[in-house]
């Protein structure tokens, strides 16, 4: 959810004129998308490219490899939960400060879920994909139960950020609980976490590229909404920190 609100008064350009006229000067903003739909596009395309890979993975690619491994359905069972859980949330409790964004917009965010989740997918369901050996049966299950917990640790301050703000209105407000009391960007910490707890256990370069870039990316837009919130409110928590506890 995006805090970066910038009312008609951001892009309106006001000269008083003599006899009380005032001149408007408009900001073309380019071709806009709306944020919602963003999310929709972004979010939907690793699901329907799971779906392919795995019905590559079950036909075709089936009578060359050997079935697939409990790791590998527990790996694709938590990115089906992940992607279908953000779905709703871009359908039913994300508030968004703003209605639009740049169409270009469109194309960068399904590059990285699209393009390197699609790739790192793509070696966890190939045939030639083999667990790590240090990896035990309950040693999946384990990873499954940290990457279901981190996504119902971030899927909790989406709430406490849905509720800050009133339907259709503006307003900001300091966000509390569920990691919050630490860190100013707490949700994007669990998704993090969510996805490192997927990256160890499938041992795939891509799956770790996929997360450090994901959490590069929140970091940078952590630093921005830590260094607004304290300026927005005077009395903004000096304990906390970006994104990372105590560090970041």
């Amino acid at each position: 959810m995006s805090d970066n609100k910038k009312s008609l008064d951001d892009y309106v350009t006001e000269i008083p004129a003599e006899d009380g006229v005032v001149v408007i000067y408009f900001s073309d903003l380019g071709p806009q998308v709306g944020w919602r739909t963003v999310f929709l596009v972004e979010y939907g395309g690793p699901l329907l490219i799971m779906t392919i890979l795995l019905a590559f993975r079950l036909t075709i690619w089936g009578g060359k490899a050997k079935p697939l491994a409990l790791n590998q359905w527990v790996l694709v069972a938590c990115a089906y939960f992940h992607y279908i859980k953000r779905e709703l949330e871009s359908l039913f409790v994300h508030r968004f400060s703003k209605d639009t964004m740049p169409i270009k917009n469109i194309f960068i965010n399904c590059t990285h879920y699209w393009v390197f989740f699609g790739a790192a997918m793509t070696l966890i369901l190939r045939p030639g994909y083999t667990p790590p050996a240090w990896l035990p049966a309950y040693g999946s299950y384990l990873f499954a139960g940290f990457f279901l917990f981190f996504a119902f640790m971030n899927g909790a301050c989406h709430m406490v950020l849905r509720n800050l703000r009133a339907p259709g209105s503006t307003e900001r407000g300091i966000p509390h609980g569920w990691g919050f009391g630490v860190i100013s960007c707490a949700n994007y910490f669990w998704e993090s976490m969510t996805w490192l707890m997927f990256a160890i256990p499938s041992q795939q370069w891509c799956a770790y590229a996929f997360w450090f870039f994901s959490s590069a990316i929140m970091c940078v837009w952590a630093k921005a909404k830590h260094d607004r919130y304290k300026k927005d409110f005077p009395e903004y928590p000096t304990i906390r920190k970006a994104m990372i506890p105590f560090i970041f």
